[in-house]
């Protein structure tokens, strides 16, 4: 979708460190989180590094971990919440 609508908007500094703080643990852009609250998602912190060399591990292992199941546990812990 082509982004042709700029909106600007005033916050505390508190709000400003907030949304600072929340994009850099999610690693998304401002106006990326801000759309994902606007859609009704919570983004969640982007997982440490290691997460990441544990999920190759288990997929280069000896096949008792399925791809399947592998999938499902990044999607748990990378995928937004929905805001209730």
């Amino acid at each position: 979708m082509e982004k042709t609508v700029k909106l600007t908007i005033r916050l505390s500094p508190e709000d400003m460190a907030l949304l600072k703080s929340h994009t850099a643990k999610s690693r998304l852009s401002q106006s990326a989180y801000l759309r994902s609250l606007m859609r009704g998602y919570v983004p969640k912190a982007y997982p440490p590094e290691a997460f990441f060399a544990l999920m190759e591990q288990m997929n280069e292992g000896n096949g008792q971990i399925t791809l399947e199941t592998i999938k499902q546990l990044q999607e748990t812990v990378t995928a937004p919440e929905e805001i209730e």
